[in-house]
């Protein structure tokens, strides 16, 4: 199949990419641990985050809310994360890790730690302090305005604005 064209493109490359590295993380994990990338990311959060509502996670993780709350529910179930009822508000509820799935997740921190050394190998340490640099600096420029840059890019009648007829 004829790709050059369309692995010229940025986006094209970078998902790519991530899809093929998470794709080999996944056998890992599911092997060691018997979790996937995804429920490791929203376990290893609510980790970081102790007291997280679910509102926040979700947006943490950039997954779909409904996703989100399948994989909050299996670590639930799983006995590695549990729910507490808010303190300042009682209609929300608050994320813990329980002592298994802080286990868990020192279990994982050290197989990511290989992982990522098996992923960069190719690189010397100077390219892979540039690689961290550049990708630091395009997530903070996209999620620091970025985005709006580019909306500017899509004509106005793209946009939702009415076109004058």
């Amino acid at each position: 199949m004829r790709r050059e064209k369309v692995e010229r493109h940025l986006t094209y490359r970078m998902d790519t990419l991530s899809s093929s590295a998470i794709d080999m993380a996944n056998e890992v994990y599911t092997q060691c641990c018997g979790l996937n990338v995804r429920e490791l990311r929203v376990l290893r959060l609510v980790d970081d985050n102790p007291g997280i509502t679910f509102s926040d996670l979700a947006a943490e993780t950039r997954f779909e809310r409904s996703l989100t709350s399948r994989l909050l529910s299996k670590l639930i179930k799983d006995g590695l994360l549990r729910r507490a009822i808010g303190k300042d508000d009682a209609r929300q509820f608050n994320l813990h890790t329980t002592a298994k799935g802080r286990g868990m997740c020192a279990k994982v921190a050290r197989i990511a730690g290989e992982l990522e050394e098996h992923f960069l190998a190719p690189l010397t340490a100077a390219e892979r302090d540039a690689l961290d640099s550049c990708i630091r600096k395009l997530t903070e420029w996209v999620d620091g305005g970025g985005r709006e840059k580019i909306a500017q890019l899509v004509p106005k009648t793209r946009r939702g604005s009415a076109s004058k007829t």
